[in-house]
């Protein structure tokens, strides 16, 4: 832990630009789509194609690329919270479908991507 200390502003700073890019994203998209879901399931694919673009070719080898890019932007950048909130709101007004929907895109996106990533 106490080497890990020096990181925290390049967590910080990546942190602080993944959730103004993921605020930016989901507005756009929900105005687009009227879906607060759909911004989630943007950001989160968006986010997964980085992480392997990231690790496939800009490799992020250096710890400082890794705290910076990795933990701090990206994760910032999609979230599981909003998608669990988001599929418990549509469940609690009744769209069982939607939230269904919403889940399984959200998980096939995910693991295909893993699974492109891992190839």
């Amino acid at each position: 832990m106490k080497g890990l200390i020096q990181y925290i502003p390049l967590v910080f700073l990546g942190g602080g630009i993944g959730a103004t890019l993921r605020f930016l994203l989901s507005v756009i998209v929900v105005q687009f789509t009227q879906k607060a879901w759909a911004g989630t399931l943007f950001v989160n694919i968006i986010g997964c194609i980085a992480l392997y673009f990231g690790v496939k070719f800009a490799h992020f080898h250096t710890r400082e690329m890794n705290f910076l890019i990795k933990i701090g932007l990206i994760s910032s950048l999609t979230t599981f919270s909003a998608f669990a909130f988001e599929i418990v709101d549509l469940l609690k007004s009744g769209n069982f479908l939607e939230a269904g929907l919403v889940l399984s895109l959200n998980i096939l996106f995910g693991v295909f991507i893993g699974i492109w990533m891992l190839r």
